[in-house]
Order: C-alpha cells, then structure tokens, then sequence
C-alpha cells in the first residue's frame, strides 16, 4: 500500500502535466521555452520513482493481496498513458538534434569551443582579459542563423557568466542558453 498510492498519484500527475502541455501549451511555443525542458526532468524523474515501485511490485506480485491484483491493472496503463502524453514535450526537446536545430546545434557547439580556447583555465571559465579577447575576437564574425519558418534569422552574441558563453537571439526581447551538448534550454528571458 505505501509503494502503490505514491505509484498511482505520480503516474497521474504525469498525465495531468502530459494533457495539459497538449491542450494549452503554445502551439509556437518559444525555442527555449524552459517549462518544456523542466517538464521533460520532473518526467524522467518521476518515472525514475516508478520504475523502482514496479521493481517493488514484481517482488511482491506473487503475494495475492487485492492492492497486488489492483496495482497490475492501474499502475502500468497509467505509466504507459504518460509515455503518450509527454512524448511531445520529449519531441520538441528531441527535436534540437536534428535538422535545422541540429545546424544550429553544430554551429553552437564550434563556437563554443572557440571561446573556451581563450581561457587559461581548465574549466573554461574566463578571465576579465580573456573575455575581452575573445569578445574583440567575436565582434569581429558576428553569427546568425537562419530558421525556414522564423521570419527574422536568430543572432547568436557573447555572455559573460559561466559557460555555456553564448545566447541565442530569436528576436522579439527572446534569448536563450542552451547546453550545447544536450541542447537542454539553461536559461531564457
């Protein structure tokens, strides 16, 4: 009884927060829209949680008590329903990988590394001099990147917190970091 009620009450917020995000999400939602990105942990982490409950229920399946009977028949379909809900939110965050995102991806990642050569440290972290460097040495080669269904190609400029080093500009006042490995969004405003 203690491993099902939390079992039943995460897979069902999972599909609560999988309808939702696709009854009343933006249908052009903003490219580092960090909601997206934090569904996609609480997602993983609670199926994390679920896993190891269905670890609890294989154990104990052989036991004939009626919560046994009743978890088989509402734990796993309620699971597998928030794989369906949340698989566009998983998507979209997929979706940065490959085709224009994954140019984009390529071209964040080039650069990146670029920046990081100006610094002495092994972290990557940039001095006060180094950021100069290497903000003289974007000034100079500005990039942009442009998407087909975006009217305005996006900018991509220099930072100066901790790595990742560079934003993306999508115009309209909307900015975003993204890791340039996982293409997770890190920040936007």
């Amino acid at each position: 009884m203690c491993g099902f009620v939390p079992s039943v009450g995460i897979a069902a917020v999972l599909n609560v927060l999988g309808i939702w995000e696709i009854l009343w999400a933006d249908q052009h939602p903003f490219p580092g829209d960090p909601p997206v990105d934090l569904l996609t942990e609480v997602a993983v982490c609670g199926w994390l949680v679920l896993l190891v409950g269905h670890g609890f229920f294989f154990v104990a399946r052989k036991e004939s008590d009626q919560i046994v009977r009743f978890w088989r028949w509402v734990t796993l379909p309620l699971t597998l329903l928030s794989f369906l809900t949340l698989s566009p939110a998983f998507a979209q965050v997929a979706g940065r990988h490959w085709g224009e995102w994954g140019h984009l991806k390529a071209m964040l990642q080039d650069n990146e590394a670029r920046v990081r050569a100006f610094s002495s440290r092994a972290d990557g972290v940039l001095s006060e001099e180094e950021y100069a460097r290497a903000k003289a040495w974007w000034s100079e080669q500005p990039a942009t990147f442009r998407f087909e269904k975006e009217p305005e190609p996006v900018r991509v400029h220099l930072r100066r917190t901790a790595p990742p080093y560079l934003v993306v500009d999508f115009g309209r006042g909307q900015n975003a970091v993204f890791d340039p490995v996982t293409m997770r969004c890190i920040y936007s405003d």
